[in-house]
């Protein structure tokens, strides 16, 4: 699973504080001297944006400032319109409210969630629950990750983790809700049968 095209696709689809989660991840995954920049500079772009969305100018303008500054070598992640939207947000972070960052493309393509395969469906939907402090959605994570280790990558889970993430409607949470009830209480059911 890759984490960068998660954490990519998490900004692209606007889920800044989750896209720092998988992004984060896979900087801390590499020894502490051989950590990318560009990584960094990509963790801290996304809480620059969740910072100034949330109105906080001088968490928004330095975080965009330092971001700037991490991505200036980038050989996989064409960086170059996002750090021209950090330097306007650095300079005014009413820009941060203002305007949309641009899509961040990896190896030339915009990744949104749509393009993910299903183990990064589930990641994705995990930093999203983690970001919303969402136990319903974490749980549902859960069995959707399971399923894809056990070779069931169309179970339920996954098609409606992917739903989840992309467009949060309420009838895919109830259907979520649904099936991670009746998965519960499949393995409770089962739980200490062979023991």
């Amino acid at each position: 699973m890759d984490r960068l095209r998660v954490g990519i696709a998490l900004f692209n689809a606007e889920r800044y504080l989750a896209a720092h989660e998988p992004l984060e991840e896979r900087w801390l995954d590499d020894p502490a001297g051989e950590r990318e920049a560009c990584l960094q500079g990509l963790i801290q772009a996304s809480a620059a944006v969740y910072k100034s969305r949330r109105g906080n100018d001088d968490g928004a303008g330095g975080l965009a400032e330092g971001a700037r500054a991490y991505l200036t070598d980038c050989s996989v992640v064409d960086v170059g319109p996002l750090r021209a939207w950090l330097e306007e947000v650095a300079a005014d972070p009413a820009v941060g409210r203002e305007t949309d960052p641009p899509k961040l493309r990896l190896d030339g393509d915009a990744v949104g969630v749509r393009d993910l395969a299903p183990a990064e469906i589930a990641a994705a939907a995990e930093a999203v629950a983690e970001a919303d402090d969402d136990e319903l959605i974490t749980a549902a994570a859960g069995y959707a990750e399971r399923d894809v280790a056990d070779g069931d990558a169309t179970s339920p889970f996954v098609a409606l983790a992917r739903e989840w993430v992309c467009d949060q409607p309420p009838v895919v949470r109830q259907r979520l809700r649904e099936h991670v009830e009746r998965r519960s209480m499949r393995e409770s059911d089962v739980e200490g049968l062979f023991e």
